[in-house]
């Protein structure tokens, strides 16, 4: 061998280690950044237990970094094989609907015309509030208007209606005349009333639709402005159905065989009835109880061995579930109120309306009622730094500040057409 030859031997050798050098420094690199990017997630993960990892990385992005590895670095090459074609059996229910972007439940709470938990509990929304003035119904008389500051109460429809699930937004206050289940508006400075729809049973107000449930367990909403009424789902015989609360895109709400005895927890679109998925398993034996959806999180009674039950909050999307409050005497539904939660309680023959603080834990009591007729048709009631008890089958309605300590003497009472203290 010449010494030419020998020159390009060394060459050829040279390039090898090169090459070979240049993978090695690409498999450093390449579990550098791999570790970086566990460290990344971990700690995502750490500091935010519902992040999905799977979010950041779409699984048509990850094939092409397989392919790259294989084809550029490993120089192997894949043949795609189409998979055989099979036929899916057909379900009868459709994808669930168990995650979301949570600007989805982005309410803008002004626009709101009462809490999810005052309309489904037993004051049956008969209490709402907007701006600085609280409004209410009493059975067999009227709606009346009250102000906190100066603790006074103005007429605004008198007569002999049972007005339940009050909502305020604007200038109007819509409520459903329960005798007759028509949805009915006025002004909220009073006035003649306008019918809004026939055969309401439930009716919650959010921007510009009234969300209702009618009297044949159908599902929709009404346009505010047109009085429009669109029907989302309508239930099956012998099915009940039950509000639980809404998206800025759905409506979510359970049905109950009453045969079978068990809740389907069905969402539908606002813009595509034919999209109606379940966004719960269901449940049968009282396992979840009294289920509703406020700005993102339910809140709900789940049983314990025991046959007691827990008051839960589960994020929605999340798999982790907070307990509040355990063996709860009442299972009513409780108000939400930012980070504050209002709910009914029994302590022996007295049955209390409660605060519970969600971020300190505090717990105090804001009024009450001893030995009511039916303790179990009470309902709490949130208006504006007021809480109220109401018992419209038994003409009990008293209510008091939030801000002051509880007595006999810091509570109202409604009797002879007004508010006054013991």
């Amino acid at each position: 061998m010449d010494e030419k030859e020998r020159a390009e031997q060394r060459k050829k050798r040279k390039r090898a280690q090169r090459r070979k050098q240049a993978g090695k420094n690409f498999l450093i690199f390449l579990s550098i950044l791999i570790l970086a990017v566990a460290a990344f997630l971990i700690t995502t993960k750490v500091l935010d237990p519902d992040f999905k990892i799977s979010s950041l990385i779409p699984q048509e992005k990850v094939q092409q970094v397989v392919s790259f590895v294989k084809e550029d670095v490993l120089k192997q090459t894949t043949t795609t094989t189409a998979p055989p074609t099979t036929t899916r059996p057909t379900t009868t229910k459709r994808q669930n609907y168990d995650y979301t972007s949570f600007d989805d439940f982005a309410f803008d709470t002004s626009l709101q015309g009462n809490q999810v938990g005052n309309l489904l509990n037993k004051s049956n929304g008969t209490v709402t509030y907007s701006s600085s003035y609280i409004y209410y119904s009493i059975a067999g008389s009227g709606l009346y208007r009250f102000e906190p500051n100066s603790e006074t109460y103005t007429d605004l429809v008198v007569n002999r209606y049972n007005f339940t699930c009050l909502n305020v937004l604007g200038d109007y206050i819509y409520m459903v005349d329960t005798d007759s289940h028509k949805l009915k508006k006025a002004q909220i400075v009073g006035g003649d009333m306008v019918n809004v729809a026939d055969d309401i049973d439930f009716a919650y107000l959010y921007n510009d639709k009234i969300y209702y449930v009618g009297t044949d367990n159908s599902v929709g909403y009404i346009d505010i402005n047109s009085l429009e009424k669109t029907t989302l789902y309508q239930a099956e015989a012998g099915k009940k159905v039950n509000f639980v609360g809404i998206s800025l895109s759905r409506i979510f709400f359970t049905t109950y065989d009453e045969v079978s005895k068990y809740y389907e927890y069905i969402t539908v679109a606002l813009n595509d009835k034919s999209d109606r998925r379940y966004f719960m398993d269901d449940s049968r034996d009282g396992n979840i109880i009294n289920i509703q959806l406020e700005c993102g999180y339910f809140y709900y009674y789940k049983k314990q061995t025991d046959d007691t039950y827990n008051l839960c909050r589960q994020k929605f999307g999340s798999e982790q579930i907070v307990t509040l409050l355990e063996d709860c005497s009442l299972t009513d539904y409780p108000v939400i109120y930012a980070n504050r939660l209002y709910y009914s309680a029994i302590v022996g023959d007295i049955i209390q309306a409660r605060e519970y603080n969600m971020n300190s834990k505090d717990d105090k009591m804001i009024v009450y009622a001893s030995r009511p007729d039916d303790i179990n048709s009470i309902g709490i009631g949130y208006g504006y730094q007021y809480v109220f008890l109401f018992g419209n089958s038994q003409g009990l309605y008293r209510g008091s500040c939030i801000y002051t300590s509880y007595s006999r003497e810091n509570a109202i009472y409604f009797s002879n057409g007004g508010w006054r203290y013991a």
